[in-house]
C-alpha cells in the first residue's frame, strides 16, 4: 500500500506505532526506577530520536516529501496514542516540554535519512 513520492503507509503507521510503544516503556521504566531529572529528559529525548532514525533508515526515505510523509506520521501516530493512552497517568502529558522535544526529533529523523544519505 504505496501512496505518491514511495511512501509505505503501512510501515509508516506500524513504525509510529513501534516508536510509542518503545518510548512508552522506555519513560515508564526509566521514570519508575530514576528520579526525573533535566539529564534524564534529554536523555530520553535523544532515545525518541535515535529510534526514529534506526527506523527512518529502514523505511528508507527517497525524498523530501516521503520524509516529511514518515515524520508526520510518526508525529501524528504518537500524538494519538499518547491522547488515548498516556494522558490516563499523566493528564499534563501535552504541556511537557521534553514530549514536544522528543516530537521534534522524531519528524526530523527521516529527512536525515533520504536515499544515499
Amino acid at each position: 500500500m504505496k501512496g505518491g513520492d514511495n511512501m509505505d503507509w503501512i510501515k509508516a503507521i506500524g513504525f509510529g506505532v513501534l516508536i510509542w510503544v518503545l518510548m512508552f516503556a522506555i519513560v515508564s521504566a526509566v521514570l519508575n526506577t530514576y528520579q526525573e531529572t533535566l539529564w534524564m529528559k534529554i536523555l530520553i529525548i535523544l532515545v525518541a530520536g535515535l529510534i526514529a532514525w534506526f527506523l527512518a533508515k529502514k523505511v528508507k526515505p527517497s525524498s523530501m516529501g516521503s520524509a516529511l510523509g514518515y515524520g508526520f506520521v510518526w508525529v501524528v501516530v504518537g500524538l494519538i496514542l499518547d491522547y488515548f493512552v498516556t494522558m490516563r497517568f499523566n493528564t499534563e502529558i501535552f504541556q511537557l516540554w521534553s514530549l514536544w522535544a522528543g516530537y521534534g526529533l522524531i519528524f526530523i529523523a527521516p529527512f536525515l535519512r533520504i536515499k544515499g544519505k
